[in-house]
Parts: C-alpha cells; structure tokens; sequence
C-alpha cells in the first residue's frame, strides 16, 4: 500500500526549515563578526569586551560566546574571513596578468595584483571593509599579534615575492622582503586614512586629493620605486 503524502509531509519540509535555522545562525555569526570588527578597528584590541561586542551586535553575551569564542579568537576569525577573500582576489588578479602579460610581467604589474584588490575593497563604501582596513593598519606594527595571523598573510606575500624573483632572478631576497614590508606598511597607512595626505595637501597650498584612482597610482608608484632604489643601494648607504 502507497504511504499518504500526509504520513511523509513531515519530512518533506523537514530540510527546509534545518536550512532556515542554519541560515539565521550564519547570520547571527556574522553579525557578531561585524560588530567586533567595528569596535576593535575603533578602540584596539584591549579597549573591547565581550559584553561591548554583545551590546553592538544586538544579542546576548552568550550568543557572542556560542558564535565567536573568546575575545581572542573573535579577534582571529576576523583576520582569517577577510584575508580568505582577499587572497582570493589578489590570486586571481596575479594570474589573470601572467595569463595576458606572459613574459612581459613587470614588478609594477605585480604590486598592481597587491595592492588593487585590497584598496578597492577597503574604499568600496563597504563600512565592513573599511573597519577592516582601519583595525590591519592598527596591528601592523604590533608584533603581539604577527605570530598568531602570519599564516593568514604570510603564504600569499611569498606567492608575490616569487613572482617578483622570477621577474628580477638576481634580487638580493633579503631587500625583496624588506621592500615588499615596507611597501605593504605604506598601503595599509595610505588605505586606512588619508586625512592627513589630504590635511598637509591644503596647508601646501593644493586641493585635497579626493580620487581613489589617484591615492592608487600615487601610492603603486611610491612602492614601485622603493624596489628599485631598495635593491640598486649598496650596503651601509
């Protein structure tokens, strides 16, 4: 005998609801990301608590336990999902210009695939994504924290770096590196604010410079002639 689709109605919407529940938890989750993002790009890392996290998100102490952990690995995950999209791009706009540029791969067209996806994201108008930019800026210089992210940057900074040694195979490694951190210090300043370009603009005498392509072009050709003037000096000059 054919079992009623009453019989089985349970079942058949059973999937569903599982998938609504799993959604309104993802965005639960993220709404607890969002929110501690915002705050420690606003106060630092030690100017935080949970309970301000709660409080900015909406939701109970609990709820931001059960979704992000402690302070300490709320604060990871931040660093992890931005980082994930983010070498997502900066990965694939690298191998979109091999696959066009071929032999004719430059250092600048390399430090373009870097700094262009990070910058456009940060300035997209995505308020997400300029607290992201604002709270990296605040870090990179705390060496409390580069033991414990490395792994989200480092791996893609050496993908780079080798594309940079195949473009020039005699680069002293050692200036290459010290190149490329100083070049990526020089984009997270210039990307987390330029209020202050824009400040000593006017007190010159110029307008204050307000076009992303033009912050781009400038900062991409600062870092281009970093590398160059890094690995032409001699040593102790």
């Amino acid at each position: 005998m054919t079992p009623t689709n009453a019989r089985y109605a349970p079942e058949k919407h059973a999937k569903p609801k599982a998938d609504g529940r799993l959604a309104r938890g993802e965005a639960t989750r993220e709404k607890v990301l969002d929110a501690a993002e915002r705050l420690f790009a606003e106060h630092g890392f030690e100017g935080v608590s949970i309970r301000d996290i709660a409080r900015e998100a909406v939701v109970s102490l609990s709820v931001v336990g059960f979704h992000g952990g402690s302070k300490d690995d709320l604060f990871l995950t931040i660093f992890q999902r931005r980082a994930e999209t983010l070498n997502r791009a900066r990965s694939e706009a690298l191998a979109e210009l091999r696959a066009r540029k071929g032999a004719a791969l430059t250092r600048r067209d390399i430090l373009e695939a870097y700094v262009l996806p990070y910058s456009r994201m940060a300035w997209s108008g995505d308020r997400q994504w300029a607290a992201y930019a604002k709270l990296i800026a605040r870090i990179a210089t705390d060496e409390r924290w580069y033991p414990r992210v490395r792994e989200f940057f480092d791996p893609i900074a050496q993908d780079f770096l080798a594309a940079m040694i195949a473009v020039d195979p005699d680069a002293p490694r050692d200036r290459l590196a010290m190149a490329f951190v100083v070049s990526v210090t020089a984009m997270l300043s210039v990307v987390s604010s330029n209020m202050r370009i824009a400040t000593l603009s006017r007190a010159l005498g110029a307008e204050a410079p307000t076009d992303p392509a033009w912050y781009n072009a400038v900062l991409i050709g600062f870092c281009e002639g970093g590398f160059e003037n890094a690995l032409r000096v001699s040593d102790g000059t």
